[in-house]
């Protein structure tokens, strides 16, 4: 059996590491990260023994279940090459595969198990291998996740566990450290045979407290990826400050609000289900998600969207008819996403997203626009540079344009004369070049429809009481994908803020550019299937006015920055009239506490009754 002498092999491996390490020169992260940041679009593929019918057969224990996905794994219609090039006519750049999910099952001729393709089904074949030969013809890059968490392995203590009780037969005498020379392994023989340029680690949950964190030896991960050329995600131990290694990953279907100042990458579904389930049938539409990457781009990340194939190894046709659509706008339009970087306004646009690109003295911004102007006029606020040319990027004809100043915002209003029809059904581009590289207005500014978006995780926090050395705004604690106890209000879920004692409040600065009447909303996350249960107040106060009152549920919107489970829970508290051009500054305050209910505040919105 190959367990019988794995460890010694591991032995062997390991020691060799640090020798092999040192023989290679260190490459610096921006030469790491160069091809991720060109990507912008890649492919998650999400396929095991979980997607075999055998996983869903009533009256066995969760071991039988997953011991007969795999003895009967047999995924006979598996192509490297036809996955390869839907990815491929999709405009992606890169794919993420599921080398080991939780269960441990190794989709790959590991020497250091038998719990793999080769020994433990009758497929017989090395898929990873396949899937590296087919990446490479290609030119895809070849990315691996890769589960910490191991449900099979009998030196993996459940008490780690990501995930309580669902370990196969956990073992009371279990030694994590052999699991992780057991890990350390598994990653070097991965990187010699088949040489990834991505590991998406995932399940450190159970290394949460820094005494265990230590045993992922961080540092030493990462030296051993970066000297065979590969990146890390920041799942390997929850590294939301960028520690050790290269990226973000957002929490999962999480869309960032704006700009966050990281390489980043945002990890989503299609529909309901990272792997294949029977009677998903809850899919997004081309248009949402070309509306996700062109907003992910817009904030300088990648979109890492998912794929679950069948048993058979058959990519779903509901999958394929979306991404054909995806491939044929970026044929188009591919100019706005690969290479660019994020847009110079640092807040989330109602009307789409900005990507730019330098080349010598000029700058170009892509205008991704969603909510096409039906007036046949767009308008772009804060910028404050030469306009060179504008035009649409798909058909290169010229736009006509002015620029003036408007005085009574103190703002740089340029007015683009644009076809009153969208000219794309999902996201027109408009290319603007400027000389020189932009600069913008960052403050809060209303959107051109007259909507003013407060983004309760860039407002300023003010506490109860004053808690020292504390960021003022919530982004600047870094906490975006695991939260954190701490004094007073605090940073949650989905980059929202929890608001819920008295005297406790948030506070923006932004710019007016329309005077007129608005009504106020406050706007919550809601998993989908909770009912809203506040009990508390809150006032909002701007322009010398205030109102307030319960913070009672009347509508339920989508949640622009979760893409499954989550919506935005919203309140109205009043209305209020703004008469005065120019920057204001709004309070939310909460003025009878919540008890046992905490809302996760998304943003304060503006919305003009006047129009």
């Amino acid at each position: 059996m190959k367990l019988r002498n794995c460890y010694l092999l591991l032995l062997v491996l390991l020691l060799t590491t640090s020798l092999l390490s040192a023989q290679k020169t260190k490459a610096s992260n921006d030469e790491l990260m160069g091809w991720f940041r060109e990507a912008r679009f890649g492919m998650f593929i999400h396929f095991g023994a979980s997607t075999s019918e055998d996983y869903l057969v009533a009256g066995l224990n969760k071991t039988e279940r997953y011991e007969n996905s795999v003895k009967n794994f047999n995924p006979v219609d598996f192509d490297a090459k036809e996955w390869v090039r839907i990815a491929k006519d999709a405009g992606m750049k890169y794919i993420v595969f599921t080398t080991k999910h939780h269960d441990g099952f190794c989709k790959w001729d590991s020497k250091l198990t038998d719990w793999d393709v080769m020994d433990a089904t009758p497929f017989k074949r090395d898929i990873v291998g396949e899937l590296a030969t087919a990446c490479k013809e290609a030119g895809i890059e070849l990315g691996f996740y890769y589960s910490i968490a191991d449900w099979h392995h009998p030196e993996y203590d459940a008490t780690y566990s990501n995930r309580q009780g669902y370990h196969f037969n956990p073992n009371s005498e279990a030694d994590i450290t052999k699991y992780m020379d057991f890990m350390y392994g598994q990653i070097k023989e991965l990187c010699e045979n088949y040489q990834p340029k991505l590991f998406w680690f995932d399940g450190s949950a159970g290394f949460r407290n820094k005494n265990r964190k230590r045993l992922l030896g961080q540092q030493e991960m990462m030296d051993l990826l970066n000297s065979y050329g590969a990146i890390s995600n920041s799942r390997l131990g929850d590294d939301d400050t960028l520690d050790y290694v290269n990226y973000l990953s957002m929490g999962d279907n999480m869309t960032p609000s704006g700009n966050i100042g990281v390489d980043f990458e945002s990890a989503q579904t299609m529909n309901d289900n990272w792997h294949f389930t029977a009677g998903d049938d809850n899919w997004k539409s081309a248009a949402t998600m070309l509306k996700k990457l062109t907003n992910i781009a817009g904030n300088g990340g990648n979109y890492l969207l998912n794929v679950g194939p069948n048993s058979k190894g058959v990519i779903p046709s509901a999958s394929k008819e979306r991404l054909k659509i995806m491939g044929n706008w970026l044929q188009k339009n591919g100019k706005a996403i690969y290479g660019t970087k994020a847009g110079p306004y640092p807040y989330e646009f109602n009307w789409g997203s900005i990507t730019q690109r330098t080349e010598g003295d000029i700058t170009t911004l892509y205008l991704n626009v969603v909510d096409w102007p039906k007036e046949g006029v767009f308008k772009l606020y804060g910028l404050n540079n030469k306009v060179e040319k504008v035009s649409l990027l798909a058909s290169g004809n010229t736009l006509s344009y002015k620029t003036k100043f408007n005085g009574g915002a103190g703002v740089n209003v340029i007015s683009i004369d644009v076809p009153k029809k969208a000219p794309d059904s999902y996201v027109s581009v408009i290319e603007l070049k400027i000389e020189g590289a932009p600069k913008m207005d960052q403050t809060f500014l209303q959107q051109q429809d007259g909507t003013v978006i407060l983004d309760a995780f860039r407002a300023t926090v003010h506490d109860k009481e004053i808690v020292a050395n504390k960021p003022l705004r919530p982004l600047d604690q870094r906490l975006f994908t695991v939260m954190k106890k701490g004094k007073g209000i605090m940073p949650a879920r989905g980059m929202t803020v929890e608001l819920n004692k008295e005297g406790e409040a948030l506070s923006w600065d932004f710019r007016i550019l329309k005077p007129g009447t608005y009504k106020v909303a406050v706007l919550s996350s809601v998993s989908e299937h909770d009912k809203w249960k506040s009990e508390g107040s809150m006032r909002v106060t701007v322009a010398g006015q205030s109102v307030e009152n319960k913070l009672i549920e009347q509508e339920r919107w989508d949640n622009e920055r979760m893409a499954t489970e989550m919506k935005s829970s919203v309140s109205f508290l009043g209305k209020i009239k703004i008469n005065t051009l120019g920057m204001q500054t709004l309070s939310l305050e909460v003025t009878s506490g919540f008890n046992s209910f905490i809302p996760n505040i998304i943003n304060v919105q503006l919305l003009p009754m006047d129009n």
